[in-house]
């Protein structure tokens, strides 16, 4: 299983159950199709750089999956069917970009004085003391 990323530009004239509704849709298209979804990101409605379909304004959303090769061609497709999608893209996520993303955010992380999550290891004492009590 590869790992994608698509973003989709709905339009924003749809209305928050209409566009709850699509984007659990696209979810649902991607779960039944052999995909695991790992993040989706609503990024929120922004003003486009340039008009489409006579539209000023988008709705971004941003959906991480993991799934068969197959299955890039088959969500472009729903989307071209779908009126509300303006535009999307799809890409594959190359290894080093989520390496590179994960160290970044430690970095974040710790010039924001949070502790990273370490797993604690119960030393052999605390582990007799368990047992005791």
């Amino acid at each position: 299983m590869k790992l994608y990323e698509t973003t989709i530009l709905i339009d924003s004239t749809l209305k928050s159950d209409e566009m709850r509704n699509l984007i659990d849709k696209i979810g649902n298209f991607i779960s039944n199709h052999g995909g695991n979804i790992v993040k989706v990101d609503e990024w929120g409605k922004r003003r486009l750089a340039y008009e489409i379909k006579k539209k000023q304004y988008g709705y971004y959303v941003n959906i991480r999956f993991s799934g068969p090769a197959a299955l890039s061609g088959l969500l472009e497709r729903e989307y071209r069917l779908i009126d509300s999608v303006l535009r999307h893209l799809t890409v594959k996520i190359d290894p080093l970009v989520l390496k590179s993303e994960e160290e970044s955010a430690k970095a974040r992380r710790a010039e924001a004085g949070e502790e990273p999550w370490e797993e604690v290891i119960p030393s052999e004492a605390e582990e007799d003391e368990e047992a005791v009590a």
